[in-house]
């Protein structure tokens, strides 16, 4: 893995938003007992605080806390902030980087979590009797919007003003955390001129739709599994169309052209429906009859395998087709204001030290790494701050490409000689055997 720079600094001079008030460090493995059920909070996890009643524990975060909790006996983790992982020998709770102010409520359950292909946890009773294992049910809305989950997917239909709609399916699994998906119309008119037609093409009906997702501020353009669209238009939105060669088109950004999906026609109850697996413009486009279509490109149903994983804060990345030994450099990302950080995890050795990067709860790490493009991994600041848990100093992180050894450097300044060249955000909370993976070189 790859070495970097690291420099120091006492952070009682820095802003708030930096010193993030991680008060309570849990330095072993720490048994809590919660509805009657024991949790682990694992060893490494920082919060600021920690409250157990009887029947849940209230962790406040802040932008540096980290925690990892987890249940030996796979209870069910039923919590305000996330989805949990339900692993063979356990289920487990990641969270990290959220903002100050912020909690973490959990409140485990006397049921038994079941994992299904996905890695989408679902509930089955613990109780015996033999009873059936239910999934949990869709968030389905009729606004044009709605949260969709790992554990469950989502559904939400836009009913436009001439009474057309635009509706998304989302399966299990589709979005690794809970994921905002919004449906809006727009009016062709403006879409168009700046994005050209195919052609012959004719769009159906006066709105082309647009389609977003995001999750912790974080805009989501793709996901893990197709989702399904379905888009409706009425009889006299057709008139002079060969209702045959409707299809649903997708304005693809990189290529700036309008590509068709395969697309499945109900000309009885006039609905087109279509799979796809990201988000961007879509439109019903028809040929006028007798016209034949020259020129367009045709994409059927893509698949995720051909598309760049969507990451979420936290993630674990690489680019497998990096150059020599960097091919096996490991990041892990920060996304914190609209900013997007990755930082070199130094060696195996340190990579295996942080018991939360095992995010699929199946007792290894590193089968959670995401295989990105170098364009992707572009995308992301290399940061090379970090203090470790219970330091006040930040480092500045120095290590070769492809190497597992690197120098930790002291920021031996004040909070303005910091903030003149650093951004604070780009600072990374690391454990000690992290830290002391890098030799201490002279102060800066």
């Amino acid at each position: 893995m790859r070495k970097i720079l690291t420099i120091s600094l006492t952070l009682l001079l820095l802003p708030f938003s930096v010193l993030a008030a991680d008060e309570l460090t849990f330095d072993a493995d720490t048994t809590i007992t919660v509805n009657g059920e024991n949790l682990t909070v694992v060893s490494g996890s920082i919060v600021d605080q920690m409250v157990v009643s009887e029947s849940s524990v209230v962790f406040s975060l802040s932008t540096n806390s980290s925690i990892v909790i987890r249940s030996a006996n796979r209870r069910v983790l039923d919590n305000n902030l996330t989805d949990y992982i339900c692993g063979s020998s356990y289920s487990q709770i990641s969270v990290s980087g959220n903002s100050l102010g912020s909690s973490l409520g959990v409140s485990p359950s006397s049921e038994v979590c079941v994992s299904i292909t996905g890695g989408a946890p679902i509930t089955t009773t613990s109780s015996g009797g033999g009873g059936g294992v239910t999934a949990p049910s869709k968030p389905t809305t009729a606004t044009g919007e709605v949260t969709a989950t790992a554990a469950a997917g989502g559904k939400t239909t836009l009913t436009v003003s001439n009474g057309n709609t635009a509706s998304v399916d989302l399966p299990i699994g589709a979005v690794s955390a809970s994921t905002a998906v919004k449906v809006n119309s727009e009016n062709k008119i403006d879409v168009i001129a700046s994005r050209p037609l195919p052609s012959k093409r004719t769009v159906v009906g006066d709105n082309v739709y647009n389609y977003t997702a995001a999750a912790n501020s974080v805009t989501i353009s793709s996901f893990s599994k197709t989702v399904t669209l379905t888009f409706t238009y009425k009889d006299n939105e057709v008139n002079g169309l060969d209702e045959s060669t409707l299809k649903i088109f997708y304005w693809k950004e990189s290529t700036s052209q309008w590509v068709a999906l395969t697309t499945v026609i109900d000309s009885t109850n006039n609905n087109l429906t279509a799979t796809t697996d990201h988000f961007t413009y879509f439109a019903i486009m028809g040929l006028t009859a007798g016209e034949t279509a020259t020129g367009e490109v045709t994409e059927g149903e893509t698949t995720a395998a051909s598309r760049e994983p969507v990451i979420f804060d936290g993630d674990l990345v690489r680019n497998p087709n990096a150059a020599d030994m960097a091919q096996f450099d490991i990041y892990i990302v920060k996304m914190i204001g609209g900013k997007k950080f990755r930082r070199l995890i130094l060696s195996p050795h340190v990579f295996e030290s942080y018991a939360h990067f095992d995010k699929n709860g199946n007792g290894s790490p590193w089968d959670d790494v995401k295989d990105i493009s170098q364009s992707a991994m572009s995308e992301y600041t290399t940061s090379s701050l970090v203090r470790a848990v219970g330091d006040a100093k930040v480092y500045q992180l120095l290590a070769e490409e492809g190497s597992d050894t690197g120098i930790k450097q002291w920021l031996n300044m004040t909070a303005t000689q910091f903030l003149a060249g650093h951004d604070a955000d780009s600072i990374y909370e690391i454990n000690v055997v992290d830290r002391n993976a890098y030799a201490s070189g002279t102060d800066i």
